[in-house]
């Protein structure tokens, strides 16, 4: 893999708000972290284009409340997009993080992401996409 030399023209706060945030993540150089940049605007571009699928995770912040756990995982049995994992934070006394980790077409994930995030109690929903190239079988070596 060789690498590719160009020039980018940008108004100069946006490159100061830029390097603001490589000194603050380390980055050694503008380089990675345009890099970084372009991996996950390339990966939500295929998401957002292509309807084969794939993975996402779906984070949420919801309210500490039984009956409000039982329909997440009703919803959750119900979507036709896969649950592979799931984890659960207490993150306070009375709100829970989960992380949920899912693998279907764009449109199953898309409609499950959407179902729980409406229902009450749920107080933030963000679903994140992942574009990864798909392997056969015999590429799999976990």
């Amino acid at each position: 893999m060789g690498l590719k030399r160009f020039g980018v023209s940008v108004p100069e706060d946006l490159l100061e708000r830029f390097d603001e945030i490589v000194r603050k993540k380390g980055y050694v150089g503008r380089s990675e972290a345009i890099r970084d940049a372009m991996r996950g605007y390339i990966s939500q571009s295929k998401w957002e284009s292509e309807q084969t699928g794939g993975l996402a995770t779906l984070n949420i912040v919801y309210q500490h409340k039984p009956s409000l756990m039982a329909k997440l995982v009703r919803t959750q049995h119900n979507g036709k997009a896969h649950v592979i994992s799931s984890v659960h934070v207490h993150a306070t006394h009375s709100h829970c993080l989960e992380v949920i980790v899912l693998k279907g077409s764009k449109k199953e994930i898309e409609n499950l992401a959407d179902e729980i995030s409406g229902i009450s109690g749920v107080e933030h929903a963000k679903v994140f996409t992942y574009s990864i190239p798909m392997e056969t079988q015999s590429d799999h070596t976990h």
